[in-house]
This record gives structure tokens, sequence and C-alpha cells, in this order.
């Protein structure tokens, strides 16, 4: 047993990163320990001096909050967690760097009076002694890389990332000491349009250029200490401005890179104004390379060379330079080959193209200051036949530890839930895109939104996510809380949208709740609430200050239940939607509120919401309780929230089984409905129906994506039709991950790790249509992992893993069980590692119900025979034809039709009837 891991503010070994006033340091061991109390210390030195000890205290964990310290800029604060655990004593240390805090840099912002250059590079040559430490801050806008003699400095890309650089740019810290050895040297700074300069947006067809400015900038300080004292080289004008090999460079353009340019020096470097209102240490994770694929090669009946790479991502193609000086090389990029032909027109006008005019050297190439979204490469231009093993294809995205994981018996679920982690990598390239490769890739809120949970399951997002909820706040304290469809807006001031800017809320809840990190919520409390109060002043401008009605909402996106005559959005009403919003942010927001101990504002928020629940119940129900919106989406969301009176929910659970049955068992929901439908099945017991839904193969659905080969998470549930032809449509990504956000059900139902804040209530959903389902899931304090084998109908083996500081609550089916060889009556569980056998009372079997279609079973005499003593209208279906006609339907569905010929649905009673003969038979076969 050892200390593994320890994390400042989430990160490990931070250089240079926003710290913010209190620190949150958590460590981490490498095995799960049985106890429930340690001893614990934290101790942090500067230097030589202690700065921080909390001195030997009983504890139950190893995570150490809201640590106060006073931080000097530019300084390295050695960290070292003590622990005595059952009789063992543990210690581990590592540090973090400050950047320059408040302090200004020497440096001036220096650039070029040639305002036409997509591209330039700023050099400066110095000479070095011995040195102790050496340190490079440097900015640029749009993107740099920086170079010390022809070795680039850091391992990321895309720097300094993405924000709206009027009102902040980022400053990147990187430790240079092994690279500055006695002598001369050459420090480059490269410089390229990105997001700052480069066509971005919707504003025009394939964007508009310069956003947030004209000139290509850059600011530098390099600090060499040494025996003898600091000497700082920083940007000025005596820097040289030199032509670059890259002489075009786009988000969506790609990029062209023509190593025949002899680098010559332009000019002098001219100093300019500063970029943006403020110069900020860095609260970018930096986007690193991560996976690499090599491909098969593909010979087009046309006589065109693709590469596949067998999986869509966002990064880029790498490819050995073995083409003689002067020859040119281009490489195109698309998600999905057609007809047997390589294909790309659903990225609209985004030219997506990489171009290289080889300088004859034998190397590896690759583009500097763009990113593609894609599966498959077409490179022409290329001598001869490819090599497969000359190219790789590398994934770009934020640094983010993965720490969820699932894993069944079933190969396509599986299949899924790697596309689903696909979708996220791809799309969390500094700020939550909506795809990698169309002319978009902007930081679509809604997407972000109900995809939280889920993306906090599958990695590490807190830092993340405490990025882009400082974006959202900044971009509100523009608009007067409101906030837009995408952050940074590029220009669009277009929002206030439910769902969409209720990110603003949901984001910065969500992380806390997985985290118990208070930073993210002390960050954003003034932004959460301006929202709400946005919301509240448009209400009470539309003459119902509770009820968010007739303002122009996006609604249910995508939705297949549509009478929309653009086919974007479906029929549950807008005003429902944004209603029922309203009524969770100001939720969030009361809670968020108390967290932090806002007495005051817990109260107005809480009551608030209490206000626009009385109201939403009022307004959307009809006197008997029945939904206004009766839709898949309206039913899941009022069940989900919470929103609806007492009596109302049996009602609402049976409204929703019926619309669902009546859609042949499938879903028909959106962006807003689809988190929500299988949660409010299983949390109002629905699971074998939810289990059906999440099963079915065919259209549409999560699996049938997997049955046309998807490897990431369509936009559209049809993006690719039967046929194997992209949808035409005008607006079609097959890497997306909004409907992605299944996979949070996943992880809280199917594997049934559901977190109570540092703790965990266990009710795996155990079915006999997984033989096995493994997960994983990161509590602030570790992994906890569980797994079940279905080992008979009536025997379950689980295994379960829980972290130093946590419990597990288990929620088990009724059984005798033994835990590591002994009887176990209990429903608590401390941490350790443990193994349960346990002996169900009731089998677990495939059987039929009172929800399945007929046509699954109407064949089966014996059982029809004992139903049609339980089913008063069975001599109804055996009139010919009828079982025909009626196959699609359920009995529980046809219970509730045939009331207009003299049936009564049936009540609860009958139903557990019924599925008893089903469950009775099932195991009689």
């Amino acid at each position: 047993m050892q200390i593994s891991k320890i994390e400042i503010n989430h990160l490990v070994k931070p250089l240079g990163f926003e710290l913010g006033k209190k620190l949150h340091i958590a460590a981490f061991l490498d095995e799960a320990v049985q106890t429930n109390e340690i001893d614990r210390r934290l101790a942090i030195k500067q230097g030589e001096e202690v700065v921080y000890d909390s001195g030997w205290e009983a504890a139950t964990d190893l995570i150490f909050e809201d640590v106060d310290l006073a931080l000097v800029p530019r300084s390295r604060y050695m960290v070292e967690v003590s622990a005595k655990i059952n009789g063992q004593e543990l210690a581990e240390t590592s540090y973090f760097e400050t950047g320059y805090l408040k302090e200004k840099m020497a440096g001036d912002w220096i650039g070029t009076s040639k305002l036409d250059l997509h591209s330039l590079i700023l050099k400066k040559k110095f000479t070095a002694e011995t040195v102790k430490n050496a340190r490079l801050y440097v900015s640029g806008v749009g993107l740099f890389e920086a170079y010390l003699d022809g070795q680039k400095v850091g391992d990321e890309y895309l720097a300094p990332g993405f924000t709206d650089y009027r009102y902040y740019v980022q400053r990147a810290s990187y430790d240079v000491t092994s690279l500055v050895t006695p002598g001369d040297h050459l420090l480059r700074i490269v410089l390229a349009d990105g997001w700052y300069r480069g066509k971005l947006g919707l504003a025009q067809h394939g964007g508009v250029p310069d956003n947030y400015g004209s000139e290509l900038k850059a600011i530098a300080d390099l600090r060499l200490v040494s025996a003898d004292g600091e000497e700082v080289i920083a940007t000025d004008d005596s820097w040289d401005v030199v032509t670059s090999p890259v002489t075009h460079s786009g988000i969506y353009y790609g990029e062209d890179f023509d190593e025949t340019i002899s680098r010559q020096v332009l000019e002098k470097a001219v100093v300019k104004q500063a970029s943006g209102k403020y110069l900020l240490d860095r609260r970018s994770l930096p986007i690193t390379a991560h996976e690499e694929f090599i491909p098969r090669v593909i010979m087009t009946q046309s006589g065109d060379q693709v590469l596949d790479f067998g999986q869509n991502l966002a990064g880029w193609v790498e490819f050995k330079n073995r083409l003689p000086k002067g020859n040119k090389v281009t490489i195109d990029f698309g998600e999905i080959m057609q007809d047997g032909e390589f294909y790309r027109d659903n990225l609209r006008s985004a030219r997506a193209q990489f171009t290289y005019v080889s300088g004859g050297e034998e190397k590896w190439i690759r583009p500097h200051f763009t990113y593609f979204g894609f599966r498959y490469a077409k490179v022409t231009g290329w001598s001869g036949d490819l090599t497969a093993s000359d190219f790789k294809a590398v994934a770009l995205y934020s640094d983010m530890d993965e720490t969820g994981n699932i894993q069944t018996d079933n190969a396509e679920v599986n299949r899924l839930f790697e596309n689903v982690k696909w979708g996220q990598k791809s799309n969390f390239v500094d700020i939550p895109t909506d795809c990698p490769q169309r002319d978009e890739r902007l930081g679509w809120t809604g997407d972000a939104a109900i995809f939280a949970l889920t993306a906090s399951y599958n990695m590490d997002t807190y830092q993340f996510n405490k990025k882009f909820s400082y974006d959202i706040a900044v971009e509100q304290s523009r608009l007067a809380g409101k906030v837009p469809l995408y952050v940074p807006s590029v220009g669009n001031d277009d929002g206030g949208k439910a769902v969409w800017s209720d990110a603003a809320t949901i984001i910065p809840w969500v992380s806390y709740q997985r985290s118990g990190d208070k930073a993210i919520l002390r960050q954003n409390i003034g932004a959460m609430m301006s929202w709400v109060d946005w919301v509240h002043d448009r209400a009470l401008a539309n003459g119902n200050e509770y009820l968010w009605l007739g303002d122009d909402q996006l609604g249910d996106w995508l939705a297949l239940d549509t009478e929309d005559i653009m086919k974007l959005k479906g029929k549950t009403p807008d005003d429902l939607i944004a209603s029922a919003y309203y009524y969770y942010s100001a939720k969030i927001v009361s809670q968020a509120a108390e967290v932090l101990g806002m007495k005051h504002e817990y109260q107005y928020y809480r009551q608030l919401s209490r206000l626009i629940k009385e109201a939403f119940i009022k307004h959307f129900y009809t006197p008997d309780g029945l939904a206004i919106a009766n839709t898949q989406t309206g039913l899941a969301l009022c069940l989900e929230f919470g929103l609806y009176p007492a009596a109302a929910k049996k009602g609402l659970v049976n409204s929703l089984v019926t619309k669902i049955e009546g859609n042949r068992n499938h879903l028909d929901t959106g962006f807003v409905g689809t988190p929500l439908l299988l949660p409010a099945l299983t949390h109002n017991g629905q699971e074998q129906l939810a289990l059906r839904l999440f099963l079915n193969t065919d259209f549409p659905s999560w699996l049938y994506e997997v049955k046309k080969g998807a490897t990431t998470i369509w936009e559209r549930w049809n993006s690719v039709e039967e046929d194997g032809h992209i949808a035409k449509n005008g607006m079609n990504s097959l890497n997306h991950y909004s409907s992605g956000a299944v996979m949070a059900w996943a992880y809280e139902e199917l594997v049934g790790l559901t977190q109570a804040g540092k703790n965990v209530i266990f009710k795996p959903l155990i079915s006999s249509k997984f033989k096995e389902v493994a997960g994983q899931v990161m509590l602030p304090t570790g992994l906890v992992k569980a797994s079940v084998k279905l080992e008979k109908a009536d025997q379950v083996t689980i295994l379960l893993e829980i972290p130093l500081g946590s419990q597990v609550k288990l929620d088990l089916p009724a059984g005798q069980m033994t835990v590591n060889g002994q009887a176990f009556g209990g429903e608590l569980l401390k941490s350790g590692s443990y193994t349960f056998q346990l002996q169900l009372e009731s089998p677990i079997v495939e059987a039929c119900d009172v929800h399945t279609p007929l046509k699954e079973f109407a064949s089966h005499a014996a059982l029809t025979e004992k139903l049609s003593k339980l089913v008063p209208f069975w001599g109804f279906l055996t009139i010919p034809g009828n079982l025909d006609h009626f196959g699609q339907y359920s009995l529980f569905q046809l219970s509730r039709e045939m009331r207009g010929i003299g049936f009564k649905p049936f009540e609860d009673k009958d139903i557990e009837s019924i599925n008893q003969v089903f469950k009775e038979y099932a195991l009689g076969e």
C-alpha cells in the first residue's frame, strides 16, 4: 500500500495555472484498504520554509479542502501528504508552481507591420551560463508554438487555447531548464491565425475573419536563474520577424506548409498594444497528443488512395516524408466512405485540408495550427503507392484522465460506450465543441449541459469545466446575465435559450457534486444567479414571473416527433421545457448558495423554485392531473424534475410507457428528452422497458449507429440511412456527443453506482439480458469498482472495491448473501475489497411481460392459453387477423386502447398476475 498520486486543484504537478485563493489537495492510495479511521498530515514548503502544516489529525480520507495559502509569484511549493493507516506510515511528495499571479510581465507584446501574413516567426538569440532553472512564460495570438534551438517547448498544441481574447488571454509556463545549457541559443515563437484571427463562427457561411483581432503577436519572458542571480530575455523590438513555412492556416481551412520557403528576416519586431483586457495564468488544460492509429490503405474505383484509420477522431495525420524537394502532397479529411468513394460533403464550407511542399528531408511531418475531424484521409500527390506504416492519425484533446469505464458481455454495447468516449475526446478540445469536422466547432452550451454528467463519469472534467464555466461567466458579464448559444460567442450574442443557457448553472453544479470541491461554485455563483435573474426578468416582462412563456426556444432539438417545418425540434412545447429548466436552474442556485453558506440567497432562490413549481403545475396540468405535454420528452422531463401534482405520478408513468409502446417500443426524443428518458423509466419501475429501448438495434436507437459502423456518436438518430448513405439535410455530423448522455444512466443504473457525495448507492440492474456487467466511477476519494456476474438464474457473484474515505450502501435483490465467505445481512460497506455470493429468492430469467409486443409471444399456445384467463380482451385478439394487426402492441397498451369498446385498463394487481404468468412460463421452458 502506498500513496500513488497527489492532486493539487485536480491537477498533477501544475505549473503556472490559476490556482485561486484556496487549494484543494487530494491524495489517493494504490489499493482499497478496509478501515474507517486514519491519521493524516499535510505540509507545504516554499524553499526550506514550511508555509503550511495541518499537523496530525484524525480523518476518514486524504482530502484537504480549502487550504488557505498566500501564494508568491513564480515559486515552487513542495507538497507532502503523510498518513498512518492500519499501523502503516505512508508519505508522498509532489509540487505545484505558481505563474505570474497579478504581476506584470517584463516583455512587451510584439508582432509585425506586415498584416497580410497568416503565420510568422519571432526569434531571439541569447547566450546562457550554467543555470539552476529556466522558465519560459509565453502567450501569443492567435496560436503559438515555441522552440528552443529547434526543439519544441512543451508537449501541448493549439496554445494558448480558445477564449474571448478581447477579455483575457492565457499565459503558458514551461520548465525549460534541460534545454538551456551553457552557450549560444535561439528562441523562436511561431504564430498563426487560429481561433483569434482565422475565419470562424456562424455569422456568414464558413465564418468571418478577425473576430477578436487582426494582428499576430506574442509576449514572452525567458527567466534564467543562475548562481549570480536572474536574467530575463523578454520580447521587445530587438527580436527579428522571420518568414514562416506555414503560408496559410485556419481552424476550418486546414494548413498549407511549404518547407521550400527560405526563412528570411523581414524586419525588427514591432511593439504592439496588449491583446485583451487581461493576460492571466492559464486555466486551460493543455491540448495534447493521445492515441495513435495506423491505417489500412484503400484504392477506390475512381483511383483515389484513401487511408482508413478505423476510428473517427479529432486530430491530424502525420506522415514520414520521402518526397523529393518541391513535391507537393495534399491530404483531405472525411468521416465516411459512400458507395466505395471518399465523401466529405457534410463538412460544408470547411476546406479541412493539409498541403505540404517537401523540403527534401526524410522526417515526420505534421500540421501545427489546426486540427481535423475524420476517420478517412484522401492522399494525392504521393509518389507511388501509399505505405500504411508511413502514416498515423494522432488524436488531440484536452489532457484529462480517463477515469470511468463500463464493460459488459455484449460487444455492441461495449462499442457504444467506446463511441460515447470518442465523441467526448473528439469534442473536448479546450472547449466542449459540437463537432470537430465542419465549419462550426463551437462551444455550444446545450450540448455541454446535457452531457456534463456523462462527461464527468468518463473523464476527470473538473478543471476543463472550471475553465469553460469561467468563459460562460465572461460572456454573461457583457450581456447582463444572458448566456449566448455558444461560448466563446465569436461575435454572435444570440442566446437566452432554455437548456442551452442553463449550462451556466448545470455545469458548475455537476462539477461540484462529482468532486466535492466548492471552488467552481465560488467562481461562478454570481454568474449562476445572474442567469436565473435574467430569466426571471424575461418571465416578468412576458406576463408571469414564475413561468417562462412566449420566447423563441430551440426546444427538444432534433427530436423525431417533430411537427416543425424545418424538422429541427420536436413537438414538446417550448414553454414547458423553458419553464421546467427555469425551475431546475433556480433550484440548483439555491442548493449552491446553501453549500457556500449564502443564507439570504439560498432562501430567495429556494422560494423562487417553489413558486415556479406551483405555477408550472397549475399551468401545464389539467384538473384530472394529465400533463398537457403528452410526449416522451415532456413526460420524462416532468418525472425527472419532480414537476407534477402528488397524485399524478402514476398517470405520468403510464402515459410515458404508452407513448413508447405506441412508437413500436422506440424513442423519439431529441437533445432534451434523450438524457432523461431511461432514468425516468428506471426510477419508476420500468427497468425492463428501459433495457428494451437501450438494446434496440433498429432505427432509431443507439445500437443502430453501432450496427452501421459508427465509432463515435452521431448528431442525428438517422445521420446514416439504412442504405448506408449519409442523410442529406445540410447539417449532419458523425461525431457529436449529445445522445451519448445515456452513458450516465449506464453508470448509475446498469452498473448501479449512484454517487452520494463521497459515498455510493449500489443498485445494479441485474437482468438476463446481461450475464456480466462491470464498471468503475471516480469519487472524490478515488475509484469505486463493481462487477456483477449472473452465474445461474438464481446465483450472482458481485465484486466491489471501495476507496478509502467512502462507503457503499447496498440495494440488492432479496436473497441469501455472503461477503468474503461470511454471511452478511447489512447494507453498509466501508472501504475495502469484497466478493459477494448472492442466492436470489426470485430467479432472473429472460421473460416477456405486459409491455412485450404480442408478436414476440403470441405463437406460444401454452402461454397464451394461460394469459387468456387473465386478459379480458383476449377473445377479441383471437378473431382471425387481429393478432397480425395488433402484433406490435403490448397487452398494457391494448388495455388502455380497448377502453373505447368496453374493457377496463389493467390495474396494478392485473399487471402483477400477468407478469407472473410470463415468468413462470419462462422458468418452465
